[in-house]
């Protein structure tokens, strides 16, 4: 300070140029690690409680999960791009989905690999049938087994015994490109019947792979079949509280979100729209990534509610396919219940 007063309050040109450097310098630093922070908090987005990647939010599930995938892929391409020997290779497609990989491989049959020994039960309408069908399949359209578009277990015994199919015998659904392969594997679950798969992309992949095709439909002797009810893959109005009360309990919505947001059962039910889980040809996803789907939802040991028919029955069908228990509601009773929750007056 000294030295200003003696030049008669001025400051020298030689002081003033090294503070306004300094002050640049300074004011670039601050700049930096004003953007290393932003960088950070971009990747990890914990820092500030913007974010929790462990913290699922119940209440909209889909957006904390687009955000946590957003926020793993930040983190796997900083990796990447550190380890990555090349960044221009080109990436390969996943593979073909194998059916040893789900946990019930049993419950699926890949068109160019149909077992011998299996009855094959072609569930769409007859005219479709009898237009073309694969080589010795019986039909039993699945609608013809509802009543009011509610599964009536006489109508679908009846139709099991016209179609001379046995109990024990080992049946591979297929259907069309609509749920009606779906319902018709859930129905049988719900008589009893065991030894079933059902056909990965119904007719339209049988078509597709090169299997013998015929309008003739084989003869077949009747049979004695008898149904074996199995109460608790069905919900009813009379036992709905009871499974809600259950310990664990998950409820998935397997209509499309729009549907979802106008009502719902419960405000904890999750929406799982189809399209998560088949691809646009009506082919179920591989095994991994319906494991991945499912895992960030469920917890193994849960009871799980499926509802918003006729789209449940696939829901119902990729849940007993990956291994977890699975019930279903039929039809929209449940919107007359007190558990329903109405978004739209």
């Amino acid at each position: 300070m000294g030295v200003i007063s003696i030049m008669g309050g001025g400051v020298p040109p030689v002081i003033d140029t090294g503070k306004k450097a300094l002050a640049a310098l300074l004011l670039c630093m601050i700049c930096a690690v004003c953007v290393g922070l932003l960088a950070d908090t971009a990747l990890a987005g914990t820092e500030t409680g913007e974010f929790c990647p462990t913290c699922p939010d119940w209440t909209n599930l889909d957006g904390w999960l687009a955000q946590k995938d957003a926020y793993e892929a930040a983190q796997m391409n900083q990796q990447n791009s550190q380890t990555q020997p090349n960044a221009n290779a080109t990436a390969q497609s996943d593979p073909a989905p194998a059916a040893e990989d789900y946990a019930r491989a049993d419950l699926i049959a890949i068109p160019t690999a149909i077992e011998d020994g299996g009855i094959l039960l072609d569930v769409r309408s007859e005219g479709d049938y009898i237009a073309g069908h694969i080589s010795q399949a019986r039909n039993i359209h699945w609608k013809s087994v509802q009543s009011g578009g509610i599964l009536e277990p006489s109508l679908i015994e009846a139709a099991l015994r016209r179609a001379g199919i046995e109990e024990n015998d080992r049946i591979i659904i297929y259907g069309g490109s609509d749920e009606g392969g779906q319902f018709m594997f859930w129905a049988l679950s719900y008589l009893g019947h065991e030894n079933m798969s059902l056909l990965d992309g119904g007719f339209e992949a049988a078509e597709e792979a090169g299997l013998s095709l015929t309008t003739n439909a084989p003869s077949s002797q009747q049979s004695n079949y008898t149904a074996r009810i199995q109460p608790s893959l069905r919900v009813t109005s009379q036992n709905m509280e009871d499974i809600l009360y259950e310990s664990d309990v998950r409820v998935l919505d397997g209509r499309d979100f729009s549907e979802y947001g106008q009502m719902r059962l419960g405000n904890e039910s999750i929406c799982l729209s189809l399209d998560k889980i088949y691809d646009e040809h009506s082919r179920i996803k591989s095994a991994s990534k319906l494991r991945d789907l499912f895992e960030r939802r469920l917890d193994d040991d849960a009871t799980i509610i499926v509802y918003g028919t006729p789209e449940a029955y696939s829901l119902f069908y990729s849940l007993k396919l990956m291994g977890y228990n699975a019930t279903l509601i039929e039809g929209d009773w449940w919107k007359e219940t007190k558990w329903a929750v109405r978004n739209v007056n």
